[in-house]
């Protein structure tokens, strides 16, 4: 799974917003593959081709589901009357009944070097643990990747854990998926 269907696929399993979440997701261009130049080998041109597909259909299904997929997230706040989340953030999912909201933090598959991937998406879910829950809230940080490679790399960074940070390795079976630290049941719907 590249980056946006595995944003798609815990959005589904997690916080759908049928069940009363507001979801707002950042896709960037380059998990569509849409950045780059021209890609030197069959190989990578394959791989540019699925992650435009991939990327596309995404896109749709989480419109389907009701997320807001890119524009501005502090025009979205206020529309929904939902605190303002500062930084780049892949997933914020607010649920009003439980006074929840979730910051997400997301790595699929890549071409590049899955640590050092996955050491971009530590440093931006720490800085987000530094700031303060908003009033009246809850705050649920969730660290979310899929391969067996980058999943055991995470495995291992237990210290996240201290920091309130949780670690969800998704599975192509949703009954597989695998909490690897932190608090799992406040994010269940």
């Amino acid at each position: 799974m590249f980056q946006p269907e595995v944003k798609l696929e815990f959005i589904r399993r997690y916080c759908q917003p049928i069940n009363d979440w507001q979801v707002f997701v950042d896709i960037d261009a380059s998990e569509e593959g849409l950045t780059g130049g021209e890609r030197s080998t069959d190989e990578a041109r394959v791989r540019q081709r699925q992650m435009q597909k991939d990327g596309e259909t995404s896109r749709k299904e989480l419109q389907k589901l009701g997320v807001q997929v890119g524009g501005k997230r502090r025009v979205w706040s206020r529309e929904h009357e939902l605190p303002y989340i500062t930084g780049d953030r892949d997933v914020i999912a607010f649920n009003i009944k439980k006074r929840l909201y979730l910051i997400v933090e997301v790595e699929g598959e890549s071409s590049g070097q899955p640590e050092q991937k996955l050491y971009k998406a530590i440093g931006q879910i720490v800085k987000a643990a530094s700031e303060e829950v908003h009033d009246g809230w809850r705050r649920n940080l969730v660290l979310v990747v899929y391969g067996e490679k980058i999943s055991e790399d995470l495995r291992q960074m237990k210290a996240l854990d201290k920091l309130g940070i949780s670690a969800c390795a998704l599975d192509d079976d949703k009954n597989k998926d695998r909490w690897l630290f932190g608090n799992a049941v406040t994010v269940v719907k």
